[in-house]
C-alpha cells in the first residue's frame, strides 16, 4: 500500500505559504509561559492554519483529530471534527502555529474503531488511521505574522504512527495544559447546519482548540478538546453556526449566520462552559467571531 505509484495517485500533502517573513527563534520556553509584559507585536507572531481534507470517504462517521506539535514534542493547538459527514472538509484555525519553538509538524488521525482517541495502527479495516505532515511550515523565514499555512491532504493509506517521534520511537506528543469543555444547548433549530466552537487566548488570539460539527444532528453538543488550556488564563470561546446553510461564513452582524462570544478564566479543572443558545440572556447571535 505504500508503493510509490500508489503514493503519487492517492496522497497529496501540500503546504502552501503566502509570501511573508519570519524571524527565526529558537531555545525559547514554551510560548504559554511568556512574560505578561510581552509586547503586542511579539504576541501577534502566530500563523493561521487552513486544513483541507479531501476524498475522506473511508472515514465517513469517524472522528478526526489534528495536533500542531512543536519541536519539543508539545501540542500547541488541537482540533476535533466530531464526525466526517462528507468526503471533504476545510478548517481554519487562526494563529494556531506560534513563531517560536519550530519546526512544527501536523499529526492527525481518524478514529476508525470509535474508541474516542488514537489507539495505534494495525488492521486497515478495524484500527485507526493516522498521518503526519513534517515539517508543517516549509519555509518559516518567508512568513509574516498572521499568514495562512495551507495543508491540503488527499486521503491515502501511507500511515505514520502519531504516537511515535521520531517515527518508529514510542514518544506520544505531550499536552501543554488542561482540557476545554463546552456543553451547548438550543441547537434544535439548526439541524443539518455546520457548527464550530473555537477557544482562543484572549490576549493573543492564539487558537488553542477547535471543535467542528460538519452537520448538526442533535440539539445538544458536548465539545471536548483535551490538554490545550493553561491555568488561570482568560480565553474567548467563539461559537458559530452556518445558519443559512450555504457552507460559508457570513458575518453574523448581517443576520445571515449566528455567532456568539463568551470570556472565561480557566481553573484547575480546565475550561468548562455551559450555554443555552436559545436563552434570551445569551443574545441574538450577532457577534462577528471571524471566518472559520
Amino acid at each position: 500500500m505504500r508503493a510509490s505509484k500508489l503514493l503519487r495517485a492517492a496522497f497529496l500533502a501540500l503546504v502552501s505559504l503566502a509570501p511573508l517573513s519570519c524571524a527565526k527563534v529558537s531555545g525559547l520556553d514554551d510560548f504559554h509561559k511568556r512574560s505578561v509584559s510581552e509586547s503586542a507585536a511579539t504576541a501577534s507572531e502566530y500563523f493561521a492554519m487552513k486544513l483541507q481534507l479531501v476524498a475522506m470517504k473511508p472515514h465517513l462517521g469517524h472522528m478526526i483529530e489534528y495536533r500542531v506539535v512543536d519541536n519539543n514534542n508539545y501540542v500547541q493547538s488541537r482540533g476535533v471534527i466530531k464526525a466526517m459527514t462528507g468526503e471533504d472538509v476545510e478548517l481554519l484555525a487562526q494563529r494556531a502555529i506560534p513563531r517560536s519553538n519550530g519546526p512544527y509538524r501536523l499529526d492527525f488521525y481518524a478514529d476508525v474503531n470509535r474508541s474516542g482517541g488514537f489507539d495505534g495502527l494495525g488492521s486497515v479495516v478495524s484500527n485507526d488511521h493516522s498521518w503526519r505532515i513534517e515539517p508543517l511550515v516549509q519555509d518559516p523565514e518567508s512568513l509574516r505574522a498572521d499568514d495562512i499555512v495551507t495543508v491540503t491532504f488527499v486521503h491515502s493509506t501511507s500511515f505514520t504512527n502519531v504516537d511515535t517521534y521520531p517515527s518508529g520511537t514510542s514518544n506520544p506528543a505531550k499536552d501543554t495544559g488542561l482540557g476545554a469543555r463546552a456543553h451547548i444547548e438550543g441547537l434544535g433549530g439548526f439541524q443539518g447546519r455546520a457548527f464550530e466552537v473555537r477557544v482562543a487566548e484572549k490576549r493573543t488570539r492564539h487558537v488553542v482548540a477547535l471543535y467542528h460539527v460538519m452537520r448538526l444532528d442533535t440539539p445538544v453538543v458536548d465539545a471536548v478538546v483535551p490538554g490545550c488550556v493553561d491555568l488561570e488564563t482568560e480565553y474567548d470561546l467563539d461559537y458559530w453556526i452556518d445558519a443559512n446553510g450555504n457552507g460559508a461564513y457570513d458575518n453574523p452582524k448581517s443576520g445571515e449566520d449566528k455567532g456568539w462570544r463568551m470570556t472565561l478564566t480557566s481553573t484547575v479543572e480546565g475550561l468548562d462552559a455551559r450555554i443555552d443558545l436559545s436563552s434570551p440572556a445569551v443574545g441574538p447571535g450577532t457577534v462577528d467571531v471571524g471566518a472559520p
